[in-house]
Formats: structure tokens, sequence, C-alpha cells
């Protein structure tokens, strides 16, 4: 009979796990949000969409780049933006230093690769996971509302490393590695306009003490409706912020904006602030992946090898690997 495995998460490494390991066993992906992708996350507001998360991603495993060209054919991914250069003040921009090297975003957005992923998949949304209960040779899991989700032979967690450390038992032999792991936060600022602000660019990174990238969103494949702006905290800014007065943190990123754009965006239709509390890897596990065999328990994520899209699909094929082999074996 094939085993019964449940995937916590349907981010990057939940989705490319669901499909290297539905040829062998039946999977499900119990996802919290609606939607799909993670932190390739896109909103839309007032004829507006905004990628409120990663802006965009590069590609330089052989085995990512196959993923890409598919997506790519699928009409899911595109390729955006050409340069990005680093802005230090009103009309000042520093040349791109990391040209050359295609980046790719989602489309119509940026779930485009998540959906496009997600095809063929049986994925659970808006289900919360609680702490996994130990059955006889497997686990049982319950949702928020403690509702029967059923019982699991494995169970492997794509949640951020504290998430996934609250939700594995004390037995799991990877909480040191969960340990070791550091993530910073980040606040992202969405502006819809009617006018396309003359920036000079379609994303830019930002020499300053609370912003750190900025991207006219609308710019992206497959993006219509009216302008839109996206622009990130620093991570450090925001560690030292997260639990602040959201009105006063939107505040200081549009005056730090105007200071580094000479626009005032105050006046902008549409305003709004989103809070990641885990958005960048400061310090990564130092494995590829976590997995317990007694316990037939794993994790896997960005956080396992570094602050990129990729190390996601990285750590999540390389946990495939081992269980694949695992489950030929029987």
């Amino acid at each position: 009979m094939p085993k019964s495995i449940a995937i916590i998460g349907a981010g990057l490494a939940g989705l490319t796990l669901g499909q290297r390991l539905k040829p062998q066993a039946n999977v499900t992906i119990f996802e919290k949000s609606r939607g799909l992708g993670g932190r390739m996350a896109t909103r839309r507001r007032e004829e507006c969409a905004f990628d409120h998360g990663a802006q965009y991603f590069t590609a330089r495993s052989e085995r990512f780049r196959t993923l890409v060209r598919e997506a790519m054919i699928a009409g899911s991914l595109a390729e955006w933006p050409a340069a990005v250069p680093t802005l230090t003040g009103p009309a000042q921009l520093a040349t791109d230093g990391r040209s050359g090297e295609a980046r790719y975003v989602g489309a119509p957005a940026m779930t485009g690769l998540a959906n496009h992923m997600a095809r063929g998949l049986e994925i659970q949304r808006e289900i919360t996971i609680t702490p996994l209960i130990s059955e006889e040779n497997g686990w049982r899991l319950r949702d928020q509302d403690q509702r029967d989700l059923g019982r699991f032979d494995l169970v492997i967690s794509t949640a951020p490393a504290p998430q996934t450390a609250r939700l594995m038992p004390q037995a799991f032999s990877g909480h040191a590695a969960l340990a070791e792991v550091r993530l910073s936060g980040c606040f992202t600022l969405m502006i819809g306009l009617e006018i396309a602000p003359q920036l000079g660019f379609e994303a830019a990174r930002i020499d300053d003490e609370i912003l750190s990238f900025m991207a006219v969103n609308s710019t992206k494949p497959g993006r219509p409706g009216k302008p839109a702006l996206v622009v990130h905290s620093r991570n450090d800014w925001a560690e030292a912020n997260l639990e602040s007065d959201r009105g006063a943190v939107t505040e200081q990123m549009l005056a730090s904006l105007e200071n580094r754009t000479g626009v005032n965006f105050r006046q902008a239709p549409w305003i709004d602030l989103h809070r990641w509390r885990f958005a960048n890897v400061e310090q990564a596990a130092g494995e590829p992946f976590l997995f317990d065999p007694a316990l037939g328990l794993g994790a896997c994520g960005d956080w396992c090898i570094g602050n990129r899209v990729e190390a996601a699909f990285q750590s999540a094929s390389a946990l495939a690997d081992l269980l694949t082999t695992i489950l030929a074996e029987g």
C-alpha cells in the first residue's frame, strides 16, 4: 500500500516535494493561506497588483534551470528586470553591478511559478497545522480548530524554522539545527497610483538606513491595471521595529522614500503596509534538509541553505532524493 505523506506549506519547497513524491505516495499538502507560493506572493487592491514578497529570482543550478524553462514555455514565468541600479538620492542611480544574469518573475503574478507547480497536487488551503500527534507508526494531524485531518506515515514541514520547531515533537532529531537558524523580518510598503512616476528605473536597490529595494511593480510582464509601487525595508531596521505602530512605520518609510526619490507619495490613492516576520535568512541551518528516519519526520526550506528563492528548491530536491530512495525500498 502506498505511503501517505503530509507536507506542511505550499511554497516552493512544499510544491517541489509534492511533485517529486506523488508518483510513489499519497501526498497531501496543507497551506495556511489562500494563495500558494509563500513569499512569492501577490496582493491585488484598487485595480493595482503588488508582488509584496520576493521581487524576482535567478536560476543557477541545472535542475532549477530546467524547471524555469518549463515554466517559461507554459507562460508562468517571464524575465524582468533588465537591470537593478542602486538609488543613492533623487535622480542619482549607480550602475547595476550584477548585470548579465537573467532574472525571473511569475506571470501574470508572482504566484505564477507556484500555480504552475501545483498542477495535479492535492492541496488543502487555509489550514493551520497544530503540533503533531504521535500514533503507532505514524502521525495524526489536526488544524487550529482541532479538526482531524487524518493519519500520515511521513510528515514534512516546509514552514519557517521557528514554526517548524513548534510543530515537531521534542524527540525530533533536527531541533538542534532548527535552533541555529536565524531569520529576520521585513516591511513592505505598497503604493497604488493613478499616474506612473518618472523614476528612471523598473527596480532599484536603495542605499538607505530604512529602505532596501523598490520596484515599479506595474512594469512587470502581465501586470495590467494602474501604476503600483512596492518598497521593501531593510531587514535590520524591520527587526528593530517589528512591533512598532504600523502608522509610524509607514510614515518613516514614506519619508525615506521621499528623501531618495524626491517624490512625496503620501497623497497616493492607495497605501498599505505588510509585515513579514520571517523574510530573510541571516543564518542557515547548515544542512540541506532535516530528516529523522526513526520518527518519519522531516523539514526543508530556504532556511536550510541560504537566502535565495532557489535555495528552497534545492533543499526540497535534496530531501526528495532521499525520500524517493526510501519509498522505492518499501
